[in-house]
């Protein structure tokens, strides 16, 4: 009795092990999952326009601008004059005086108002350029964040195949035990295996570089830890001549360019304005002791005065043509700038178009069920080596045939994605509605 007990002791026992192992893994991948956070591709674009450093410095030249407009709307400061006389030094007969005066320079030209005009101007091209920045830091977060996910994928792949090939190798190892097979499949298996290896060290190397990378764009530790989750690909319904349209509206460096046109007017307007220098008016108070000698007699006299003074600069031979010429030149460059980027804009918007629906085809392909099919044939030429139905040549082929049709999958869909990244920021529009 006391045997069939211990071995019911036993098996409670070894039950009792592999439970708690079973609960114990689970919990361990428990916490490690919920030590990442979870991303998705608006999350990473949000904290790139919070913490991205690139944005934050551009977001100092706004306010530059608005320190511009503070210092365009403020007046000359006025001057304030004093002087003293004495003859303390030669005759020393009490002659002397003094004289207080202030001057204040007044802009009769109205420059101060296009000033004012000028620096409203530039801040809000200042503001257009920085969503010009976040355009271009959104873009560029996206389209890590998809390298990321591409990354990962061949890591499974890679993962896969070189289980695979371990796997093949054990089972050749066998086979030439029994004399089965030729030393030249165990050559063949051990160099498939090292090239799969090799090549899934260098995708672990790129995708902590990408991960590094994302990191940086949303301003976090390049270690920061985060689980990628994204939406399934879907690509947007939209025209040609639409899209055009939406991006000669949204385009915020458009925007800012049409702005530097309005700016260079303005500027000509105020060169042109301060033709006119500004008019100084002044006041003084002026006190005056002098000595006369009458009949041998020292007599003295003191006087006060006051009164008011104008002056201003003769615009003879400096009358602000150079600066004129040049707000001319720097507007007529300034229309041209906009122009060219009109065609600069509206070529993007073509050519992320063509891309898009030339992915939209190659990922259409994919559809007809290639890629699950050559999964399968891996395992089936697997199964079949062990039966001693095919050689291993045969096997590694079909291997090599499902890596790079995987492959070349994840590279159509990483392109496809950056294609509607690329859309999007030439349009400067989401596409999320279109799709």
């Amino acid at each position: 009795m006391k045997k069939p007990q211990a071995t019911w002791l036993a098996l409670v026992l070894i039950f009792g092990f592999f439970t708690f192992l079973f609960f114990s893994q689970t919990t361990m991948a428990e916490e490690t999952a919920s030590g990442q956070s979870t991303l998705t591709e608006e999350e990473a674009a949000g904290n790139a326009i919070q913490n991205n450093y690139d944005l934050r410095q551009a977001a100092v030249s706004v306010e530059l601008a608005k320190a511009e407009l503070i210092e365009a709307g403020l007046w000359p400061n006025p001057e304030g004059e004093f002087s003293i006389r004495s003859d303390k030094y030669y005759a020393n007969e009490g002659e002397g005086g003094y004289e207080y005066g202030l001057n204040q320079p007044i802009p009769i030209s109205g420059r101060t108002f296009f000033q004012t005009r000028v620096a409203q101007l530039g801040i809000q091209r200042a503001e257009w350029q920085l969503q010009n920045v976040k355009r271009q830091v959104v873009a560029e977060v996206k389209k890590t964040f998809y390298q990321v996910i591409t990354f990962q994928e061949k890591e499974k792949i890679l993962n896969f195949l070189v289980k695979t090939n371990q796997d093949l190798l054990e089972s050749v190892k066998a086979r030439l035990s029994q004399a089965e097979v030729s030393s030249v499949d165990i050559s063949l298996a051990r160099g498939e295996l090292l090239m799969v290896s090799q090549e899934l060290s260098e995708v672990k190397a790129r995708l902590y570089e990408s991960r590094a990378n994302l990191n940086r764009l949303m301003g976090q530790n390049l270690n920061y830890s985060f689980m990628i989750v994204s939406d399934p690909l879907a690509f947007p319904s939209i025209d040609l001549e639409e899209a055009t349209q939406k991006s000669l509206e949204n385009r915020p460096d458009l925007k800012a360019k049409e702005l530097e046109e309005k700016m260079g007017s303005a500027a000509l307007t105020l060169a042109r304005a301060m033709q006119i220098p500004d008019i100084t008016i002044g006041g003084f108070y002026q006190s005056d002791k002098s000595r006369f000698d009458v009949n041998s007699q020292l007599i003295s006299d003191n006087s006060r005065l006051t009164g008011v003074k104008v002056s201003m600069p003769l615009p003879l031979f400096n009358h602000n043509q150079g600066k004129i010429a040049k707000s001319a030149a720097e507007k007529k460059g300034a229309g041209i700038q906009y122009e060219a980027l009109k065609i600069q804009v509206v070529k993007e918007v073509a050519q992320a178009y063509i891309r898009l629906a030339a992915s939209k085809e190659i990922m259409n392909s994919y559809g007809n069920g290639v890629r699950e099919d050559v999964e399968k044939s891996v395992k089936l030429m697997q199964d079949a080596y062990l039966q001693g139905q095919v050689n291993v040549f045969d096997v590694v082929q079909t291997e090599g045939k499902f890596s790079s049709i995987e492959k070349a999958y994840w590279d159509a869909s990483q392109n496809a994605r950056e294609a509607i990244i690329d859309l999007e920021s030439a349009m400067g529009a989401s596409l999320k509605n279109e799709k």
